[in-house]
């Protein structure tokens, strides 16, 4: 069997296809050479060289390359002149202080060297300073003024037993991450004690009581550049340590952070920082139900009575907020516009249908929602079983009115005349429990606001209870008319 191959047709010389210009461009030669710059030869000298210059205060003709060159090469020719060392080695602090880049690098050097010092590495092929500079750094810290104060107080703390503890502690009051501070020192901040730093961080938070808004984004940065095992090591310190007052002045910033990383992956952290962290988003969700009532009794002219059922309602929740696993607050556009910048929160906006405004707060427990009405016609309280759907349509949906709401159904309890004894047992039995531990629901004199884990509140007395069945007919008739 033979095979044929076709036979190849290449195309004509590319040479002979160029176009007439190029081809006669070709035909002259350049007159002159391109105004390129020459470069000069670099020519190294030697270190005995550069020492001379150093010893005879000629510091100023060493290149910043001979300088690199002398700080690598000097401990070698140490070992050769170990009488002119010390001498010569200060002499190079000296230079530093007007010489910027000769600075950096020592300071740089330096803080390597006492790095490895920490993490005992015999073997590193990162260059540091030879030991007789070293010893001179002491000469140039008792001076060191401005800017060199930082670096060098850093260089310091790494030559001490406790030095993670003490860069951190700097780290906190200089309000910069350990990795910004050592970049801010302009030193290395990829060493191994920046690591071991950032674990006595969420300690020195939670030790300083810390609620400014400077001292929170400080703790934030430093969660966010933590390894994720590490993190998880400091989120569970700060819930298990700072048990009470959480929400002061700008932490909701922190509680907010932890719930969005936290809440959806809580199998990472202890049982007790799990309560711990249910109890911080619980106070949260209440603190924007509580601002928002204050705002609302504050901004808008209402009358007296109105002012003293939403204030109620504010305290009777605060008996419930460990349990409030999410919130929704919606404002018609009046009170919104009312109430203006003072919303610190996301709210949406009610279309006024024609009703009385009201303000709604969709409380998320457990198996339930809660809506509470805060004003108008009703001012009821809703239950509505949670399901896919009617999580949906509360929380997700972006346009709600009062009367879609109110389709959805539920149960429904009042807010009429002494309506907490009756609303907590409505609660109890949808297993909507106060908080561990309540011994008295805020906002109630003392005789009836005394709660029993078994009992519950105090019923009212037979002629307030009449009075209350007055009241409540009344109120059953003003929800029929909204059916």
């Amino acid at each position: 069997m033979s095979v044929h191959f076709r036979e190849i047709q290449l195309p004509p010389n590319p040479s002979q296809r160029l176009p007439e210009k190029i081809k006669n461009a070709g035909y002259f030669a350049p007159t002159s050479k391109p105004n390129i710059p020459e470069v000069k030869e670099i020519s190294l000298r030697r270190i005995t060289e550069i020492i001379a210059d150093i010893h005879s205060d000629r510091a100023d003709s060493i290149t910043p390359l001979e300088w690199t060159y002398c700080l690598w090469a000097k401990a070698e020719w140490d070992i050769k002149k170990p009488a002119r060392s010390p001498e010569i080695s200060q002499a190079i602090w000296v230079v530093a202080h007007n010489n910027p880049r000769l600075k950096q690098q020592l300071l740089w050097r330096l803080a390597l060297h006492h790095s490895h010092q920490l993490e005992n590495a015999k073997n590193s092929n990162v260059p540091t300073l030879d030991r007789a500079l070293v010893e001179c750094f002491a000469d140039f810290a008792n001076t060191a003024i401005g800017t060199d104060a930082l670096p060098v107080q850093i260089i310091k703390i790494l030559t001490r037993d406790s030095s993670d503890y003490e860069l951190a502690k700097l780290s906190w009051q200089y309000l910069k991450t350990p990795r910004e501070l050592l970049e801010k020192a302009q030193l290395p901040a990829y060493i191994p004690i920046v690591d071991r730093a950032q674990a006595h961080l969420a300690g020195i938070f939670a030790k300083n009581q810390v609620t400014d808004l400077s001292g929170v984004e400080w703790l934030l940065r430093c969660l966010k550049e933590m390894p994720p095992a590490q993190q998880v090591a400091a989120v569970e310190e700060l819930l298990v340590k700072i048990s009470s007052d959480i929400l002061k002045n700008q932490r909701p910033k922190l509680v907010e952070w932890v719930r969005d990383e936290y809440y959806p992956k809580l199998q990472l952290v202890s049982a007790p920082a799990r309560e711990s962290l249910i109890r911080w988003i619980g106070a949260l969700n209440y603190s924007y139900f509580q601002k928002t009532i204050d705002l609302v009794a504050r901004m808008l002219r209402l009358s007296d009575a109105e002012i003293k059922q939403l204030e109620e309602r504010r305290d009777f929740w605060a008996n419930y907020s460990d349990r409030l696993q999410r919130v929704r607050l919606l404002l018609p556009q009046s009170s919104a516009s009312a109430i203006g910048y003072q919303l610190q929160f996301d709210v949406d906006i009610l279309p006024e249908e024609g009703a009385l405004p009201t303000e709604v707060c969709i409380f998320q427990f457990e198996d339930y929602c809660a809506i509470e009405f805060f004003r108008g016609t009703g001012a009821e309280i809703r239950l509505i079983p949670r399901s896919k759907e009617s999580d949906r349509l509360l929380f997700v949906k972006k346009e709600l009115s009062i009367k879609r709401i109110r389709k959805l159904g539920g149960e429904v309890h009042d807010r009429v005349f002494m309506w907490q004894s009756s609303c907590e047992k409505w609660l109890k039995q949808k297993k909507i429990l106060p908080n561990e531990g309540t011994k008295s629901f805020q906002g109630m004199s003392q005789y009836y606001g005394k709660y029993d884990a078994t009992n519950g509140l105090r019923m009212p007395e037979p002629q307030e209870q009449k009075e209350r069945e007055v009241l409540l007919k009344k109120w059953q008739k003003e929800m029929e008319s909204l059916s």
